[in-house]
């Protein structure tokens, strides 16, 4: 069970990185969604079943998980660049929850403490502006990164309804369609960008994109089909506090009993919620 747990471990401290990379590449949001879509559907057209593919590519069901899934890469990335690492990512993990209420399940109480986690985050920004005059992008940045946990959720009930053991082609399906989108808007503007960009920045993109999507969703789909759930999701959280150690070393972030409480406190709601959808 050790290698299983370290691989869990790794996995979220690489996907954790997510919200310092989009801040610190120096590129358009335009860019990152392009660098992203496109990596990751060049790297699973290797592994993917292309029978599968072609039979199921241009389902409803596939159309949809491909909108839904650029619109959530867009939110996600929007809400990183506006908060800070660690709260946007704590916020980010209220999405099982949100996959909980989806599929039906009755109100349970632990969910206010998500309420309470949203309202320490949101009363420690009203005092730190009030002391520094800024973050006048919060409460764009809170929307935001509530649609991106939510279109997380609505993700997860996307993917179980194509049908397939082999997840590179949930990875190429859910990419594939804003790959195309973003390629032609980036072909259309390509002199506007061809005059702006930093080619180099664009290249690191593409190389980051590949080694926390790669290894990082890896390793999390290894430990994820040889741990119990009463491990494995209680490893996941390891991605929060590995989201606030980077924002604290990269960005010069700092961390206060208001985000440690309001962090707390979601996190705290996913452990009490009822198990099970």
């Amino acid at each position: 069970m050790f290698l299983e747990i370290v691989s869990k471990l790794v996995s979220e401290s690489l996907l954790s990185l997510y919200p310092i990379f989009v801040k610190k590449i120096g590129i358009s949001s335009s860019l990152q969604l392009w660098t992203r879509l496109t990596t990751y559907v060049l790297i699973a057209i290797f592994f993917v079943n292309w029978s599968f593919i072609k039979s199921s590519l241009l389902t409803l069901d596939s159309i949809t998980l491909g909108l839904v899934n650029l619109s959530h890469i867009f939110f996600s990335y929007e809400g990183f660049r506006n908060l800070d690492s660690g709260v946007s990512f704590a916020i980010f993990n209220s999405y099982p929850l949100m996959i909980l209420l989806l599929a039906g399940v009755v109100w349970h109480n632990s969910y206010f403490l998500v309420l309470l986690g949203l309202a320490f985050f949101i009363y420690g920004n009203y005092t730190e502006k009030i002391t520094t005059n800024n973050n006048e992008n919060f409460g764009y940045g809170i929307v935001m990164i509530l649609l991106a946990a939510l279109t997380e959720a609505f993700i997860y009930f996307l993917v179980r309804r194509i049908k397939t053991t082999n997840h590179w082609n949930h990875v190429f399906i859910s990419y594939f369609l804003g790959a195309v989108i973003m390629t032609a808007y980036m072909v259309y503007n390509y002199k506007d960008f061809d005059e702006t960009v930093d080619k180099g920045r664009v290249g690191l993109a593409v190389i980051i994109n590949g080694i926390i999507g790669t290894v990082g969703y890896f390793l999390r789909f290894y430990s994820s089909y040889r741990l119990e759930p009463d491990v494995y999701a209680p490893l996941s959280y390891f991605g929060v506090v590995m989201s606030y150690v980077y924002g604290m070393l990269f960005d010069n972030e700092l961390l206060n009993w208001k985000k440690v409480l309001g962090t707390v406190s979601i996190l705290a709601s996913n452990y009490f919620a009822p198990k099970g959808v």
